[in-house]
């Protein structure tokens, strides 16, 4: 009497049906993009249009909306979540706050 051999196992890229796949939308960077895009053009024309000072606040403006944005959305808005979390946020906040700086203390602006 032989034993029965049993089946080699096949690599699931060999089966049919693999098994149920969880699939998730994946989000759009699209509206991250365009917020990001709104402020900038914004600030530039604010600055031909007003002066400097005001185009520079606008873009520390839209970098601590980015960063807000970032510490607050639950998986990140896409676009805006290139590193961990905390990191972003550090970013966007701290480069906020040397634009604001650099733009109120700058003398002739």
């Amino acid at each position: 009497m032989v034993p029965d051999t049993p089946h080699p196992a096949r690599p699931p890229w060999h089966a049919l049906d693999a098994g149920p796949r969880q699939h998730r939308d994946a989000r759009s960077p699209v509206p991250a993009i365009l917020v990001v895009l709104a402020g900038i053009l914004l600030a530039v024309l604010l600055g031909l249009l007003v002066g400097a000072r005001v185009g520079s606040l606008t873009i520390a403006g839209t970098l601590a909306v980015a960063g807000t944005w970032r510490a607050v959305a639950p998986g990140g808005p896409a676009g805006l979540a290139i590193r961990s979390r905390g990191f972003d946020v550090f970013l966007c906040w701290s480069a906020a706050t040397v634009v604001a700086v650099l733009a109120l203390s700058a003398p002739g602006v």
